[in-house]
């Protein structure tokens, strides 16, 4: 057996042993009080830390797959080390999203927090945030490399059945679909969900603007033979995927009609104007809309950028706030509790949105 396979079977099989203990609300002997602490912060921050996440892992793994590694050396070039990168890239990150447990597009190594050329032990330069998450990883790690291959799996037992009750509440967790709420109302819980202060929340606006597009493609003349696009993944770059925005609408042959670049927190200006301005250079459409959470002022004062692109392209832009949009769009459907189903439908089924994010929809939801 390859080593890969021996690491794919261990991994299985912690995997295994965790679903049943979590199912059987059974504890993971040999961890001490200070151990468990040390875990339960790497669980916490799983979500916002995926990096730290994946390196985790395949340092546990490594020191059960090859117990007189010294798992600190997690770089090729070190004296005794191994490629800690290479071995998240194949087997760790695959099973952590085949397990829907939180995971990086590719490693963990590749941000910046454990891209420093030295070896974990407790001088280690690399800036994990938050500082706790530093030392409860810096300290298990030190544990497992001293104490072995039998600690460590234990580590990583006890890890899996933290990430297992995260994803089963994530999963189960029902969410609020309000009613009899005004506009204005509606706007504001919008608003507030989107100013929440978690992993994810810059989909949330984007999300909302699909979802009130989504009706408007079905009730108004507008939209007649144009198809609204699916959402491509949070993490495709629009280059990539030949589309000019985060929300992209096509004409019944199949040419951008209208194109929406969703900003969250960021204040418009004539730079951001521009690098759209660039896109449309290769990319025409007839409408282009860039809409942020940021509360400006005065949107007239990007007259002189739209006229310029109108000019040039002959395409109109469209600048403004993501609220005073839906204020305007929510006012054209017939109700709005067709809006709140699709958008409780995307928060549902969107990969970047976080169990802390669906938990926050409920209670601001429920006008807490």
């Amino acid at each position: 057996m390859t080593e890969s396979d021996r690491a794919k079977e261990i991994l299985e099989e912690v995997y295994r042993e965790a679903v049943d203990s979590y199912s059987l609300n059974v504890s993971v002997p040999g961890i001490t009080d200070v151990e468990e602490s040390h875990l339960a912060t790497v669980i916490q921050n799983q979500e916002h830390r995926k990096g730290a996440l994946a390196v985790f892992v395949t340092l546990l793994l490594k020191k059960v797959l090859s117990p007189d590694q010294d798992i600190r050396l997690h770089r090729a070039e070190f004296d005794g080390g191994f490629s800690g990168r290479r071995l998240d890239t194949q087997i760790v990150t695959p099973f952590l999203r085949s397990k829907q447990f939180p995971s990086m597009s590719e490693s963990g190594w590749l941000t910046r927090s454990f891209e420093q050329s030295h070896s974990f032990d407790f001088d280690y330069p690399g800036n994990i945030t938050p500082k706790v998450l530093k030392r409860s990883f810096l300290c298990l790690i030190d544990v497992a490399q001293r104490q072995g291959a039998l600690i460590a799996k234990r580590f990583l037992h006890r890890l899996f059945i933290g990430l297992v009750e995260a994803r089963d509440k994530n999963t189960n967790l029902k969410l609020a679909r309000p009613v009899n709420l005004s506009i204005a109302e509606l706007v504001d819980r919008l608003r507030q969900h989107h100013d929440v202060n978690a992993s994810g929340a810059a989909r949330l606006p984007v999300l909302a603007v699909h979802a009130i597009l989504t009706i408007l493609a079905r009730e108004t003349d507008r939209y007649r033979n144009c198809t609204l696009l699916e959402l491509e993944a949070h993490t495709t770059a629009d280059s990539r995927s030949n589309l000019i925005g985060d929300i992209n609408v096509v004409d019944g042959d199949g040419a951008l009609f209208e194109g929406y670049e969703i900003k969250h927190n960021v204040r418009i200006n004539s730079e951001l104007i521009q690098s759209s301005f660039e896109k449309l250079r290769t990319t025409p459409v007839k409408v282009f809309y860039i809409l942020t959470t940021f509360s400006h002022a005065n949107y007239d004062e990007f007259r002189p950028d739209i006229d310029r692109v109108a000019r040039t392209h002959g395409c109109q832009l469209i600048v403004n706030g993501v609220d005073r949009t839906l204020l305007y769009y929510l006012r054209l459907i017939g109700e709005t509790r067709s809006f709140v189903d699709t958008y409780v439908s995307h928060l549902e089924k969107d990969s970047a949105i976080t169990f802390e994010l669906k938990e926050s929809w409920n209670q601001i939801a429920a006008g807490k």
